[in-house]
């Protein structure tokens, strides 16, 4: 297990490791506006819950006419990013709490937003730096010790993985849990294969790099090169798939309009509008089922929860030689997730909309459980925490963006009839929640292709902020990060690496 240092100068063991850093809004004004914000109240909260039961879409198999162009590999991605940059406004405590014991809705009025502010703190630091890959690091001095040492082979520099075959890797484990700095890649199995594919990343760095005598020199070195790599892939290859091409072209260019940070003009924080919001567009990606390997696709209920035990046949894991294990079956070929050459085309993510897979209406791996488990519900669980968080809502953010918002039709023509009975409900026609307006934005003015103008302004303007604000990024090494048109120059390989494939075919993974 990981390790905690107490206040009391005890060590405790822990699932992951976690950082404080502070949460704020994009658009303080608007959050500080009664008027920019849902109105309060128990209708309020029976709107939210009809309207996230509404999103339900049904297809298994998938619809192929609801599929974007955008390979799955970027679904999970996503959530990569997002466990790397954000943690506890998904966590069932402190200010996010949203549920009663048994899963029910808990009454609560909205938290102001300077108590938001002032109150809930970020368990991952806000920028593109991998801490869920790499926790504390290893230890860099003899005899010392750090949170996530557990995490490294400490004669080498190299994060500990499964080697299970050619091309084929799993998470260590302790016992059937994954030992990972961030507990959440291991939900389920496709970020859980990602984040093992970057740790393999940092492996091979480390065997190749040049110029390091020593293991901690060694450590060093790859994890630069690593991260370097990283933020080129999340700013040149994530985004503008799920962004508008145009936003993220100004923000690189010319830095954020509205995220202070990348101003330089406010501390370093975790935008609200960004983490309970507008980030959690990624949900609505989510295919029903998934070709994981060589055998036939499983619907997405049946890969959450990795590290939980079932019925031997529907156990994701097994258990050889005292060792548990992803089964051979549930190893990703990402030749099914990403485009390469030689390859068959991969799956794509399903389009950018208000439509969510109701395999994620009743999450396995949540403790709560009977039919009013609202927790257990993602759609539910996103609006009601948006309300809670007094996150502004979509009319308000695109108004204070300069955007011309949505029409009233546009945010429901085409949807199920039980989406406008839930917006009439809620009085939602003028103060939309801002998590259902970018999915709908997607799909008004971009078919569900990409992020509209609100949700690629608000996705565009964090993460490159990250980076633009981080003085250790690619962005503001350009020269020692050995950047090229393509990507960034990686040790034995003579072409950069400037995408998740490249990444992978680098790291010679099973496609």
């Amino acid at each position: 297990m990981l390790k905690n240092v107490t206040h009391s100068g005890g060590v405790e063991d822990v699932g992951e490791v976690l950082f404080t850093t502070p949460f704020g809004y994009m658009l303080p004004d608007a959050a500080a506006s009664e008027e920019c914000l849902l109105p309060v109240g128990e209708r309020t909260m029976d709107a939210l819950i009809a309207l996230g039961d509404a999103m339900g879409e049904a297809s298994t198999p998938p619809d192929p006419s609801l599929d974007s162009q955008i390979p799955a590999a970027f679904t999970y991605l996503g959530q990569f990013i997002d466990h790397d940059v954000t943690a506890r406004t998904d966590r069932e405590h402190g200010l996010s709490r949203i549920s009663q014991a048994d899963g029910r809705p808990r009454p609560f009025l909205p938290v102001p937003p300077q108590d938001v502010a002032a109150g809930l703190k970020n368990g991952r630091r806000p920028q593109l730096d991998l801490d869920s890959l790499y926790g504390d690091g290893p230890a860099l001095v003899a005899g010392a010790d750090t949170e996530a040492s557990a995490l490294y082979d400490a004669a080498t520099g190299k994060l500990i993985l499964q080697q299970l075959g050619a091309g084929l890797v799993d998470l260590p484990r302790n016992g059937r849990t994954a030992l990972i700095g961030d507990g959440r890649n291991d939900e389920n199995i496709n970020v859980s294969q990602l984040h093992a594919a970057f740790a393999a990343f940092h492996n091979k760095i480390v065997d190749l790099v040049g110029g390091a005598p020593s293991a901690v020199e060694k450590y060093s070195k790859a994890r630069q090169i690593v991260r370097w790599t990283y933020q080129y892939i999340v700013a040149h290859d994530y985004l503008p798939r799920v962004c508008d091409a145009a936003v993220v072209n100004e923000v690189v260019r010319n830095g954020p309009y509205f995220f202070g940070p990348g101003t330089g003009g406010e501390e370093l924080f975790m935008p609200i509008e960004f983490s309970v919001a507008g980030f959690r567009f990624g949900h609505s990606m989510i295919r029903p089922s998934y070709k994981l390997g060589t055998g036939a696709p499983v619907n997405i209920e049946s890969i959450l929860g990795v590290s939980h035990e079932r019925a031997p046949a529907d156990d994701l894991l097994e258990e050889v030689g005292g060792q548990w294990r992803l089964k051979a079956a549930n190893l990703i070929h990402w030749g099914n997730f990403l485009e390469f050459p030689a390859t068959t085309a991969p799956q794509r993510a399903r389009k950018i909309d208000p439509l969510i897979s109701k395999g994620l209406f009743d999450l396995p791996f949540e403790s709560a459980s009977g039919p009013a488990a609202m927790i257990r519900h993602l759609a539910q669980r996103n609006l009601c925490r948006g309300y809670l968080l007094s996150v502004p809502t979509g009319q308000a953010v695109a108004g204070a963006m300069g955007i011309v918002p949505l029409l009233e039709n546009d945010l429901f023509d085409g949807e199920p009839p039980a989406v406008q009975d839930a917006i009439e409900l809620g009085r939602f026609q003028r103060r939309t929640p801002l998590w259902y307006y970018v999915l709908r934005e997607a799909k008004v003015q971009k078919a569900g292709e990409s992020l509209g103008a609100v949700g690629s302004r608000v996705v565009a303007e964090t993460l490159i902020g990250f980076l633009k604000h981080d003085p250790n990024s690619f962005i503001n090494n350009r020269y020692h990060a050995r950047v090229t048109g393509a990507g960034i120059k990686v040790p034995g390989r003579f072409q950069p690496v400037g995408s998740l494939a490249d990444m992978i075919d680098y790291v010679g993974l099973q496609k």
